[in-house]
């Protein structure tokens, strides 16, 4: 076992046992930046894991293992996709937290890294950050579910396009799982999506997402504003993502996404650890994390009318 995940995992184990040991943690709940950091230090170790290589599959394997550690029921879909490069195989993870309903809260990221021949892309940020932190939020979620909803934490592979960005070369992952989850008549259990993407860097500004569900934007930016993180939320400002949110969003489930597109590194050799901030990834998951009892309070208000 190498020494940065035995420290990941010692860290878990702290952190369990002393919120044992304070019981219940409600209000008191709170996200540690490190522990996400650390995360993100044990994937990028494996160097590009783009969808279908040997170092994704270490990725994913680590996932389903963290997951594990949290004692979550965890899941796994290998599908084959067809892509520019031909057909490869790729896998979407997720756990679950079970609420008092069998309505779910999703709260998802993208683990795969960026094909590129040209040079060697990490992605520390770009999806290594928001692995991280949703690591972080599935374990302290998995001590107290703050809301009545199922909440599941999903990790899409295959969100990066492999040439050009399309409607059939991105999205491989969500896409799929939209796609199975209606044969399975289960599309109608998802009453909200939440994606984090892009959102650890030391200079990150997140602005509102026009292809995001208006409450929920103005949800979690108002939470934001109430903690003090007005600096990492821009109070103004606009983005238009096309993201793993928006096969949610083409089914009409309320959706939001978290993601800085300025990101000064995005897709270059340059989206590496030492362009992250703790700090900052700590801000995101815990107004995340603060946000989640109102989300589902709005939710079961516009479900009872």
């Amino acid at each position: 076992m190498g020494f940065r995940l035995l420290f990941v995992l010692c860290a878990i184990f702290l952190s369990q046992m002393l919120s044992s040991c304070s019981g219940t943690l409600a209000e008191g709940q709170s996200i540690d930046g490190e522990l996400a950091m650390e995360h993100v230090r044990q994937i990028v170790s494996w160097g590009p894991h783009p969808p279908g290589s040997e170092a994704q599959t270490k990725v994913g394997d680590y996932l389903v293992s963290t997951l594990k550690s949290f004692d979550l029921q965890t899941h796994e879909h290998r599908f084959e996709a067809l892509t520019p490069l031909g057909r490869i195989e790729m896998r979407t993870i997720w756990a679950e937290v079970k609420g008092t309903t069998d309505s779910v809260i999703v709260l998802a990221s993208h683990y795969d890294s960026k094909y590129f021949e040209e040079f060697e892309f990490v992605g520390a940020n770009d999806g290594g950050s928001s692995t991280g932190v949703l690591l972080e939020l599935a374990r302290t979620l998995s001590e107290s579910n703050p809301t009545p909803f199922t909440l599941w934490f999903v990790f899409f592979d295959g969100e990066e396009a492999f040439r050009t960005w399309t409607s059939r070369d991105s999205l491989y992952g969500s896409r799929e799982f939209v796609s199975r989850l209606g044969k399975q008549g289960k599309l109608n259990k998802i009453s909200a999506f939440i994606l984090l993407d892009l959102i650890g860097s030391k200079n990150v500004v997140l602005r509102r997402d026009q292809n995001s569900t208006q409450w929920l934007n103005e949800l979690i930016w108002k939470k934001a504003d109430e903690m003090g993180h007005s600096d990492v939320f821009a109070p103004r400002g606009w983005t238009a993502a096309v993201d793993d949110h928006t096969p949610f969003a083409e089914q009409g489930i309320p959706v939001v996404d978290l993601i800085d597109l300025r990101y000064a590194h995005w897709h270059t050799s340059g989206d590496t650890l030492d362009k992250l901030s703790s700090r900052n990834m700590e801000i995101v998951a815990n107004v995340v994390l603060a946000g989640l009892p109102e989300i589902a309070s709005e939710l079961k208000e516009k479900q009872d009318r």
